[in-house]
C-alpha cells in the first residue's frame, strides 16, 4: 500500500482508537489556505534535543512481548504496511532502533529489534511509542490534510461565530466527520464535505464552515 495521508499512512476521504500518528483527511472543501507539512496522524510530539527533526510522528505502540526471541506485539497507528518491515529504522521510546525481523502471524506486526533479542530484553520496550521523523512523511496532494494537522483547529462559521475546537476526525462510509468540542454543549459532528467546510487555514489554526440548517442544534 502506498504511503497515504496520517503516515503517509492513513488517508481518508474528507470525503478520517487509531492512535496518534499518520492519518490524513481529504479536504473536499474549497481552496485550502495552506497545505499540511509533509507526511495521519496524527499526534506530533517534539523530538528530543539533538535529533535531526523538530517533530516526530507516532506510528505505533508496543503492547507486550511475544515468544522467546525478543519479538514485541505492535499496535500500528498507520495503514502503511511498509512502515514496519525488516531493516526499518524507527525511533522507539525516543531512541533510534533497527527492526531485525518483522513477522505477522496474527495479522499485526511482531517486531524483533536489534539489541533486544530475548524475551527478557524485550520486556524493557513494553508500552513504548514507535515514531518516525516528521520529515519522512510524503507531501499530500492539494486539499488533503493529515489528521494530526486538523486536530486543535478552531472551527468558526462564516459570520465569525466560534463553534468549538476540532478534536478528532471520524471515518464513515461516505465521508469523514469532524468531531468538534463545544464548551458546555454537546459535541458537534461536522460532515467533511465541500458544501459545509469552506476553508482550512493551518497557519491560522482555523476552519470555516457553513453549517446546514439544524446541524449545530443536534
Amino acid at each position: 500500500m502506498p504511503d497515504t495521508t496520517s503516515d503517509p499512512d492513513q488517508t481518508t476521504d474528507q470525503g478520517s482508537e487509531q492512535g496518534p500518528g499518520e492519518q490524513s483527511s481529504q479536504q473536499l472543501a474549497g481552496e485550502p489556505a495552506e497545505q499540511p507539512p509533509g507526511q495521519s496522524s496524527d499526534e506530533r510530539q517534539p523530538a528530543p534535543s539533538g535529533q535531526p527533526s523538530g517533530e516526530r510522528i507516532a506510528v505505533g505502540r508496543i503492547n507486550s512481548t511475544w515468544g522467546l526471541k525478543g519479538h514485541v506485539r505492535v499496535t500500528p497507528f498507520t495503514s502503511n504496511d511498509a512502515r514496519f518491515v525488516t531493516g526499518a529504522r524507527l525511533i522507539v521510546a525516543g531512541q533510534p532502533r533497527v527492526a531485525l525481523e518483522v513477522i505477522s502471524p496474527q495479522g499485526y506486526p511482531m517486531i524483533r529489534f536489534v539489541g533486544f533479542e530475548s524475551r527478557t530484553a524485550a520486556e524493557a520496550l513494553r508500552g513504548a511509542v514507535i515514531e518516525i521523523e516528521a520529515d519522512e512523511l510524503p507531501a499530500l496532494p492539494e486539499g488533503d490534510y493529515y489528521v494530526d494537522d486538523l486536530r486543535g483547529l478552531t472551527v468558526v462559521t462564516t459570520d465569525g461565530t466560534e463553534v468549538g475546537t476540532l478534536a478528532d476526525v471520524l471515518t464513515t462510509g461516505a465521508n469523514d466527520v469532524y468531531l468538534v468540542r463545544r464548551p458546555g454543549q454537546k459535541d458537534a459532528l461536522i460532515p467533511a464535505i465541500k458544501d459545509v467546510v469552506l476553508s482550512v487555514d493551518l497557519a491560522a489554526k482555523q476552519m470555516v464552515i457553513d453549517p446546514l440548517p439544524g446541524l449545530l442544534d443536534l
